[in-house]
């Protein structure tokens, strides 16, 4: 089990430990990652707070889920930020 510090958030050192896995190309653009509950027997946390990681690696764009297949990692185009519309 992955050790966690007492001073940050669970998700949050969960979801950093991730990122940095997808940065490190430990986990490549298109490869399924851990499922929610991987990620309670890997890091001893309890399925919501896996629950929130995922939401926040969605959120941040690192992954996108598919209905019944599982997570998976996103294209550095897929992460780009969506252009801002110019006011008319």
């Amino acid at each position: 089990m992955t050790e966690l510090r007492d001073d940050l958030p669970r998700w949050r050192q969960v979801r950093d430990i991730i990122v940095k896995r997808i940065e490190a190309g430990q986990y490549k653009p298109g490869q399924r990652i851990p499922s929610v509950v991987d990620l309670t027997q890997e890091f001893g946390i309890a399925t919501q707070t896996a629950q929130k990681v995922m939401n926040a690696l969605r959120k941040d764009r690192w992954i996108r889920t598919e209905r019944g297949m599982g997570s998976f990692v996103t294209t550095t185009e897929e992460r780009a930020p969506e252009p801002k519309e110019a006011p008319e």
